[in-house]
């Protein structure tokens, strides 16, 4: 099948070019124009053919009464928006605006969709907003606007206008009515001298996401593509493998604006223009799946298809509550109406399957997860058919392996790494009547459920058993990933500590990123005898925090207290609510994360040491607390994070969200989250799947 970049060039070698062509840009609104004629539809059909029967002139009255009516009905519609009817005018914008640096950019192919107005006020009001004209056919303008019109259609415009570029949105200073016949006829792409205007650094949203641009711009020269959030242009630099400092060839340019011509066309005929998000916002989601390399070799249709399977994923963005989090399980009676409809589809028997990402002979990781998998058998016996992978390498084979499952009918698949959720999101688009959970947390997919326990619950007892048992006040604490829920861990940890001991610290270090001098069993620290830390005898692949431990005056470690995670909950739980007919009513369209903690019985503290009694008790009554929600770990007043810098939640008290997507360190805590490019490359790809938002260098 010819890629959709093939075609294009070979539509183009096959099409006659003007002999004044001098300049690549020239080439590039002509190969926009080529698009026009290849997706234009009767529209373009009509006006080329008038031309070409001898009826040019009529055909020229007809295109400006057309594009008038066009203006007419934009003029009506920003009128009933309470919005100006005319161009916006980039003088008035600036009025007030610190400007710190203007940049001349040369010759640009500028985004026709990007021309959003002019530079001065003059003859503004000859045009809608959508630069559509609004003056009558028998003014000297609409003559210009068609003779304009006619040069085009016989040998092309080539004068490039000159436009000034301000928050990525460009405005025109000599022009506009060349503009307007090249947007009359959907041109992707208008050449122009272009001075980019910078305003000062401030707080707004559209100000960062501008500089983000900034940045992307020095390194593609791409200007088409737009997002709505923070984080967006890093991302796609990854999402089309390349370096975060890596520049873009002219190929590289090429390639990228071909797909994302095509995939905006695809957008918009699905319905995007109704949804708060730019093609840029669904591009990212769709590359998430999709490999950048397939994307550039699909055909029209392709896209369309591929993206069609994932719309609900890419409508979640424009929902602010758009995850449906689970902090309990569901009562494991049936639900009344599914008593109620006898003819209700409830399976007899499920075949499951697990996929691991190590083994249990060596991964304490796996051990566990096993341990689930053999109390979900005991539970369902022979109505469950179950297979159980190991070693599936998330980059190699995690995709091929879920493929080969899903199409041998597999109703459930785990996977228990979170480094396996790209290649979930994939397959789970192509085999919707599968259902996919992968072990993670905090992530806004309806296609791929995730499920984890509150991690921070059990870290609070830890915290204050070490805080019992130090004898110094300092503790050591080894965090194995900045991603999603680690940051509030050690948080309850350090709140733990304080609670038995007020003037107590904890001293933070980071496996994924070890620093020179500072081993992670702080044996250079005499003060510390006590650290949460990953146990020494587990491979460093079973990525497994092991708990509170002793560093004994030999140096090894000895276990004192341990979190334990009861995978058997989730999976019983789950399972269950696909045999009773509650699974699809837990999700009503939205993403489903199962984060359950202690209430639920999902988690647990295991002590190696014979502990006083009163410790004992103490645990006990705090364990109670938090289960019936009695104790809040984090104050609704709020905390106080390193510098002294106060933190108070949203509302009345700190959101799930807000726990989860942490990203800042308490005031008792000596350490700092990793630098992004202090992270090998394995720990960076984690990062970019699950990782905090706000580490500098992150794709979100």
């Amino acid at each position: 099948m010819v890629s959709y970049l093939s075609y294009l060039k070979k539509f183009c070698k096959s099409t006659p070019l003007p002999e004044k062509v001098s300049h690549k840009s020239e080439f590039h609104v002509i190969l926009s124009l080529d698009l026009c004629r290849i997706h234009g539809g009767a529209g373009r059909e009509r006006k080329t053919g008038a031309i070409e029967e001898g009826s040019s002139a009529m055909a020229m009255i007809e295109d400006y009464r057309s594009a008038l009516r066009a203006g007419q009905r934009a003029y009506r519609a920003c009128v009933a928006r309470g919005q100006s009817p005319y161009l916006a005018v980039l003088d008035d914008i600036l009025n007030g605006v610190n400007i710190v640096a203007q940049e001349p950019l040369g010759l640009v192919d500028i985004p026709a969709e990007s021309i959003v107005g002019t530079k001065t006020s003059g003859r503004h009001t000859a045009f809608a907003a959508n630069f559509m004209p609004l003056l009558e056919e028998d003014t000297e303008f609409a003559i210009k606007w068609s003779n304009l019109c006619e040069a085009h259609l016989e040998e092309g415009i080539h004068t490039p206008i000159i436009a000034y570029e301000y928050l990525n949105k460009f405005y025109v200073q000599e022009g506009n009515k060349r503009v307007s016949v090249l947007k009359y006829y959907e041109a992707v792409t208008i050449p122009g001298t272009v001075t980019r205007l910078i305003p000062a650094r401030n707080d707004t949203l559209e100000n960062k996401i501008y500089y983000e641009f900034l940045d992307f711009y020095k390194l593609s020269k791409v200007n088409n593509v737009r997002f709505s959030k923070l984080g967006g242009y890093a991302k796609l630099q990854t999402l089309v493998c390349k370096a975060s400092e890596e520049a873009w060839s002219d190929d590289d340019r090429l390639n990228f604006s071909a797909l994302y011509t095509m995939f905006s066309q695809q957008f918009y005929a699905l319905g995007g223009s109704a949804l708060n998000l730019t093609p840029g916002d669904a591009l990212l989601v769709y590359l998430s799946v999709y490999r950048y390399s397939d994307a550039c070799q699909s055909t029209p249709a392709q896209v369309r298809e591929n993206l069609s399977r994932l719309w609900d994923e890419i409508k979640i963005l424009t929902e602010p509550h758009a995850v449906q989090l689970s902090l309990e399980p569901k009562p494991g009676s049936e639900p009344l109406l599914s008593k109620l409809n006898i003819f209700a589809q409830k399976p007899s028997q499920l075949k499951v399957v697990f996929l691991h990402e190590y083994d249990a002979k060596t991964s304490a990781w796996v051990r566990g997860h096993e341990k689930g998998i053999e109390a979900l058998k005991a539970e369902f016996g022979d109505r469950l058919l179950i297979t159980n992978r190991e070693n599936v390498s998330p980059e190699v084979d995690a995709e091929q392996i879920l493929e080969e499952v899903a199409h041998d009918n597999a109703d459930v698949v785990f996977t228990t790494s979170i480094r396996m959720r790209p290649a979930c999101l994939k397959v789970a688009a192509q085999h919707p009547k599968t259902k996919f959970l992968n072990c993670c947390l905090n992530t806004p997919h309806p296609l791929v459920r995730t499920y984890y326990p509150r991690t921070y619950e059990v870290n609070y007892l830890l915290g204050m058993l070490a805080g019992i048992l130090s004898k110094t006040d300092r503790v050591g604490y080894v965090a194995a990933n900045p991603v999603y829920g680690v940051p509030a861990a050690v948080n309850a940890f350090a709140r733990g500590l304080r609670a038995v001991r007020p003037d107590a610290h904890v001293v933070l270090r980071w496996a994924c990123a070890p620093v020179e001098g500072q081993p992670l069993d702080f044996s250079d620290r005499q003060d510390i005898t006590l650290l949460y830390a990953r146990s020494s005898s587990e491979p460093a692949g079973s990525d497994r925090d092991y708990g509170l431990c002793r560093r004994l005056p030999d140096g090894s470690l000895q276990p004192v207290a341990l979190p334990v995670w009861k995978w058997e909950v989730f999976y019983i739980g789950i399972i269950r609510s696909i045999f009773n007919g509650t699974w699809g009513s837990e999700a009503s369209g939205k993403a489903v994360n199962y984060w359950w903690g202690l209430q639920s019985d999902a988690e647990r503290v295991d002590y190696y040491e014979e502990l006083a009694g009163g410790t004992t008790q103490l645990l006990n009554l705090i364990a109670e607390a938090l289960q019936k929600h009695e104790l809040a770990i984090f104050p609704a007043g709020g905390l106080y994070a390193q510098g002294h810098v106060k933190k108070v939640p949203q509302g009345d008290n700190y959101t799930p969200k807000e726990l989860m997507e942490m990203d800042w360190l308490g005031e008792c805590v000596e350490g700092a989250l990793p630098q992004y490019e202090d992270l090998d490359v394995k720990t960076r790809g984690l990062i970019a799947i699950n990782g905090l938002g706000s580490l500098k260098g992150m794709p979100l």
